[in-house]
């Protein structure tokens, strides 16, 4: 027997994106951002529309009022790309390496961190 929810694509299938957001450049970007824009105008102006049919002004009223206070609540919207950064090698550890630096006349020098064995209570406790 099938999953019955093998076939349904996720949410951000639905809505457009690709799987690896990474690969969009800025035109594509800027153009789902655009579409996403214009979807949430229209669900906020269909909500008002719904609720001034429901209780006529004071229902839009509340119905807007409601979207400012989620507005609020929220927070401004972030227009976070996504960022990808490449390296040479890996990153050094400094914790186990230490770390020795020259920045122009100041010298920087710490050693490596000592190796601490975990914290761990090896007694039993009682069992209630």
């Amino acid at each position: 027997m099938s999953d019955p929810h093998a076939e349904t694509p996720d949410a951000a299938a639905r809505a457009g994106i690709p799987e690896r957001a990474e690969a969009l450049d800025d035109a594509v970007y800027d153009e789902y951002i655009g579409a996403y824009e214009e979807r949430l105008a229209q669900q906020r102006a269909s909500s008002i529309e719904a609720g001034r049919r429901k209780g006529g002004v004071a229902g839009a009223a509340m119905a807007g009022a409601m979207l400012a206070v989620a507005d609020i609540v929220e927070g401004p919207k972030k227009d976070d790309k996504p960022v990808t950064v490449e390296a040479s090698s890996d990153p050094d550890d400094i914790d186990r390496d230490g770390i020795d630096v020259q920045v122009g006349d100041v010298g920087v020098e710490a050693p490596a961190l000592e190796r601490l064995d975990p914290v761990v209570d090896h007694r039993k406790r009682p069992q209630l």
